[in-house]
């Protein structure tokens, strides 16, 4: 699998000529070019991640810098109150660090992490409400599919003597997603709406075409974030769940195997997502390797060899082109964003080890 190496190793000396110049935490690009944020917002742990990972990869001590110096600067971000997305921040970045490292300040700050996603719990409604970033717009009866990847930083913390309570918010909260959440067909809404007290008012989304559309990146948030709770949990039913969301993804991916930016635009221009590709690969990879079902392996790896060969770019900062961040509001359209190039990296490194 000479296109696997080959992709590994463009995302490593891409991602090290980027640590080279990169002060602030990239976020999405502008015409090839990463913005850049102070505080991580919600995607710190990507960029972190990403170092982390090639300095596992290659053990390269200016690559370690890096990745200590991104990690502490987001370890203050483990108190935010209102902030779903701290398992996106803390387990590619402190999590790891702490595994590598050893580092003490690392654990301590996403067993933090974990606390403060926790107290976010609505005990009424039996969800974390997905308050996101999104100005003075109210959420706290919204929940986001995108939520399920931040849950395994509880699964994590109940493991390093966090206690069986948080495992509590963790099925409450998916059993919440899964009741309402998932539709028939394997699909997933991007957002569901609830009262205070927990009663389901209506499905709706934020960056998908329509309420009732299938945003492909929130797919690949269900298909990864389910995978990932069953092989920790060891739960059925989050298994069956993330296999019909698999089946729904496997049935409406394009010919050329990269996603549409919503499975349900029919128009000519509909624009892709790269980035829902790297990350459904993943989940589709995180399954495998609970059902040892074939068709999820080989699904995973015609994803990411398409992505590596259509993808690939020395022209965009990213390591991922041709991702879509939020067509809806006009943000990284046919762009490079870091979630994409986060999970890209990890699917190749994940296929590696499955096909070692």
């Amino acid at each position: 699998m000479n296109w696997l190496d080959s992709a590994i190793q463009h995302c490593v000396t891409k991602t090290t000529l980027n640590s080279r110049k990169f002060k602030d935490f990239p976020h999405i690009t502008e015409g090839g070019k990463y913005q850049f944020t102070l505080d991580g917002v919600w995607t710190g742990g990507f960029w972190t991640g990403l170092l982390w990972l090639c300095y596992e990869e290659q053990r390269d001590p200016e690559l370690l810098t890096a990745a200590k110096g991104f990690t502490e600067r987001l370890l203050p971000r483990a108190n935010d109150s209102r902030n779903h997305d701290l398992g996106f921040m803390f387990y590619p970045s402190a999590i790891a660090g702490w595994r590598l490292t050893g580092e003490e300040s690392y654990h301590a700050a996403a067993l933090n992490a974990a606390e403060s996603l926790a107290r976010q719990f609505n005990e009424a409604g039996g969800f974390i409400p997905g308050w996101g970033f999104f100005g003075g717009e109210e959420w706290a009866g919204a929940v986001l599919i995108d939520t399920l990847m931040n849950l395994p930083l509880l699964v994590w913390a109940s493991d390093n003597d966090g206690g069986d309570r948080l495992l509590r918010v963790v099925d409450t909260h998916t059993a919440k997603a899964l009741d309402n959440h998932l539709r028939a067909d394997g699909s997933v809404f991007h957002v569901y709406h609830f009262s205070p007290q927990g009663e389901p008012l209506q499905g709706d989304t934020y960056q998908g075409l329509a309420p009732g559309s299938a945003w492909s990146r929130g797919q690949g948030w269900a298909i990864a974030g389910l995978s990932m709770l069953a092989g920790a949990r060891g739960n059925k039913r989050y298994r069956e769940a993330a296999q019909q969301v698999a089946q729904f993804i496997m049935a409406n991916l394009p010919a050329d195997r990269i996603p549409l930016w919503d499975y349900r635009d029919g128009a000519a221009s509909a624009p892709k997502d790269a980035s829902a590709g790297a990350i459904s690969a993943f989940g589709l990879l995180r399954l495998f390797k609970i059902t040892q079902k074939a068709e999820y392996l080989s699904c995973a790896e015609e994803m990411l060899k398409a992505l590596s060969e259509r993808c690939l770019s020395d022209e965009n900062e990213g390591l991922l082109s041709h991702a879509t961040a939020d067509l809806p509001h006009g943000l990284g359209i046919d762009e490079s964003t870091i979630y994409g190039d986060y999970y890209f990296l990890k699917a190749l490194l994940e296929l590696k080890k499955t096909a070692d």
